[in-house]
């Protein structure tokens, strides 16, 4: 696998539960933890 450490991400909008958009660059300069959830069912 290739090591992406300190490497920039694409820039992405996701909805939130309440149909609130947040963008990545919303978050520039900032720490950010993203977590993926698979959805089994």
């Amino acid at each position: 696998m290739k090591n992406l450490i300190e490497h920039s991400a694409i820039s992405f909008n996701l909805s939130d539960s309440e149909g609130i958009v947040h963008r990545l660059s919303d978050y520039s300069g900032s720490w950010l933890l993203m977590v993926f959830l698979r959805h089994l069912g």
